[in-house]
């Protein structure tokens, strides 16, 4: 192979003291990352630790590295407000050779530029954000993270109106629902990657499942997923990783395969053969569409700090949504197995370029022996499992203006019933939170009244009536339950559990106000923090919306912004589409309430108003989009998502 690029480089963590640059490649290479000045004035230098010099091996052909550049002594700290460029080279024996050649760094760069570029700003003016994006998902023309890209076309050399930088908010890739095409593509990149077939617990090589097929055999093993669209669902690391590959740029030229009668011959679950030729007519055009965007998505990701926080499609649908379903997967082999490789993989291609600090050597290390294992080592995977499952240090913070702390509410959730919603942050979260708030509070010096960002995968301040419905629904099937008890007293102690586990699954009720006690939690901790407000950047939907929002308990009132964009490639079915849109109309102004007692004399209320963009009065947008936040003397000042169609823009007074 000539390119022993995989991906990036992608810009991560930027801040004055440090720039991180994340790449993938073939071979174990050695490579120094430079940042300097328009001038050449070198600012800074770095690369990986000695002890990993030439990249982490995460398999034959799969290196990763994550290139930290500190900024030299005589400068102290790197220049704010100012275009600065990064240079990768390869070190080969303290001999350094440009990493791309000039026609390479041309596709990765904008303009005139000679390099890759960025600014590190004293206060945020210009911030993208968005989330899910399915490869085939449906989308109005194709893959929205690419307006963000054309927007970065118009604007690299005008740091005024530049995005400063990009946070993806949840569903970076689609582990559970992969397209026909794109599954037989990933089966044959993970050996590539990884240099051998990878064995499951309880059913060996998962190549030898048939296309369409890894549905049935999640549910024959009992590995408690319960995806609905999990008909070729990732299972192996290396499976996960050539996911990341592929939509990360796909540098590579990976083609997923286009004739119907090629996967044919590939093989097709037998229960599926009828119905192969819908899902690849359906599927197709969507993914075409969608790969044609890569190499602009791959040239904004080097030119952007970007910040990754997952939610539940990097690992499968529904992942943590109740505790039975936790305690399913747990006890099952494979599905145990499936959420560590999703989870392994997160850290590698996401979750590490967001703050290294946050994963020790024990963390990573507990990753490559298992990559590195022959033997099948049973006290190596008991390790690998548990270190991936139980660490608690995805969420982190960027000591920008105004600050941003990103929050993970998916492997820290408190499980108050067996089969009901979830608190999506446990009082160890919520601990972590106000840690983090005073790390960020004592680094940067924040002007008075400037609110913190706060990344949320779902909304915290959701799209009332959808999450009133999905309420209507659970409580109306409770009250059901409750009364068919009383004529047939065996009725509920059989069948409560399982229908109560099955409406969460297919309403997907995991918002934060699905569980009051933990909304209430998490809006007491805000107040604890002394906070003056917060803006929430959200996902998730598969819609976007802009929400003002006060909450109020005890006396005291906390206010909050709600920008939500969704999706980047996966807009909701023409149905949904057709009733969110209607719901949305209906309520462009009015304020949504809800009161709740907690005891005869304490309540608390929470009061939320969609704002309607100025180009039209409906409040719901449910085609393609990113989300633009511009921000004066680090307040908002108004939310753009960027469509197909133009702008949509909400104006925050």
């Amino acid at each position: 192979m000539e390119n022993k690029i995989l991906a990036g480089p992608i810009l991560r963590r930027t801040t004055k003291n440090r720039v991180c640059v994340w790449l993938a490649t073939a071979e174990p290479m050695c490579l120094e990352l430079t940042v300097f000045d328009v001038q050449n004035n070198t600012l800074g230098k770095g690369g990986m630790d000695k002890r990993n010099s030439q990249g982490i091996k995460l398999g034959e052909r799969l290196f990763v590295h994550l290139l930290q550049a500190r900024p030299l002594e005589e400068t102290g700290e790197y220049l704010v407000d100012t275009l600065l460029y990064y240079r990768v080279d390869e070190n080969q024996n303290g001999n350094l050779t440009p990493l791309f050649s000039k026609e390479e760094i041309q596709l990765i760069t904008y303009g005139d530029q000679p390099y890759s570029s960025f600014f590190i700003p004293s206060k945020i003016k210009n911030l993208l954000h968005g989330s899910c994006r399915k490869p085939h998902g449906r989308q109005t023309t194709a893959d929205a993270l690419s307006y963000g890209q054309l927007l970065m076309e118009e604007t690299f050399d005008d740091l005024e109106k530049r995005p400063a930088i990009l946070m993806l908010t949840g569903d970076q890739i689609y582990a559970d629902d992969v397209a026909i095409s794109l599954g037989a593509l990933m089966r044959e990149k993970a050996v590539f990657l990884t240099g051998q077939k990878e064995l499951m617990p309880q059913i060996g090589d998962p190549g030898n499942i048939a296309l369409q097929g890894r549905k049935q055999v999640l549910q024959e093993n009992k590995s408690g997923f319960s995806s609905g669209e999990s008909h070729n669902h990732l299972f192996t690391f290396g499976e996960y990783a050539a996911m990341y590959v592929y939509a990360f740029g796909n540098l590579q030229g990976w083609e997923p395969i286009y004739e119907l009668e090629k996967l044919k011959n590939l093989g097709i679950a037998e229960n599926e053969k009828n119905n192969v030729e819908k899902v690849f007519a359906e599927e197709t055009n969507y993914l075409q569409a969608f790969q044609k965007t890569l190499p602009g998505i791959r040239r904004l990701l080097a030119n952007i700090p970007t910040y990754m926080m997952f939610d539940d499609h990097e690992v499968t649908d529904d992942w943590n949504i109740t505790h039975s379903w936790y305690d399913d997967v747990r006890q099952s082999g494979l599905g145990r197995r499936i959420v560590a490789n999703a989870l392994a993989a997160c850290w590698a291609f996401q979750s590490w370029g967001n703050d290294p600090d946050n994963f020790n050597k024990d963390m990573v290390r507990s990753i490559r022996q298992k990559r590195e294992d022959q033997t099948r080592n049973a006290a190596i995977d008991e390790r690998y499992d548990l270190h991936t499952w139980k660490h608690r240090g995805w969420g982190f913070s960027v000591p920008t203006v105004p600050p941003v702390l990103a929050i993970d509410s998916r492997t820290q959730r408190q499980y108050d019933d067996y089969n009901l919603p979830a608190q999506l942050m446990d009082r160890y979260a919520l601990d972590w939170l106000r840690v983090e708030w005073a790390k960020v509070a004592t680094d940067v010096e924040i002007p008075d009244g400037v609110w913190p960002v706060l990344i949320a995968a779902t909304p915290v301040l959701g799209f009332a009536p959808m999450e009133s419905l999905q309420a209507i629904a659970l409580r109306a099937v409770k009250f059901l339950l409750n009364y068919l008890a009383k004529k047939f007293l065996f009725f509920i102690s059989w069948f409560e559990g399982p229908i109560d586990r099955a409406l969460v699954n297919i309403l997907d009720i995991e918002s934060w106000f699905a569980n009051k006690k933990g909304y209430k939690a998490f809006f007491d901790t805000l107040v604890r923090m002394k906070l003056p407000g917060c803006i929430f950047l959200s996902g998730d939907v598969h819609y976007a919306f802009t929400a003002k929002g006060v909450f109020e308990s005890n006396g005291k009132k906390f206010p909050s912004l709600q920008f939500t964009s969704s999706a980047f490639s996966n807009m909701p079915g023409e149905r949904n589409e057709e009733m969110i849109a209607n719901l949305g109309d209906r309520l462009p102004r009015r304020k949504d309430s809800s009161r709740f007692k907690l005891s005869r004399s304490k309540c608390w209320v929470s009061l939320s108003t969609l704002l309607p963009p100025n180009e039209k009065s409906t409040a719901i947008h449910t085609g393609g989009n990113i989300g633009l936040v511009q921000f004066s003397d680090g307040r908002p000042v108004s939310h753009t998502l960027l469509t197909a169609h133009g702008k949509l823009t909400y104006e925050i007074k």
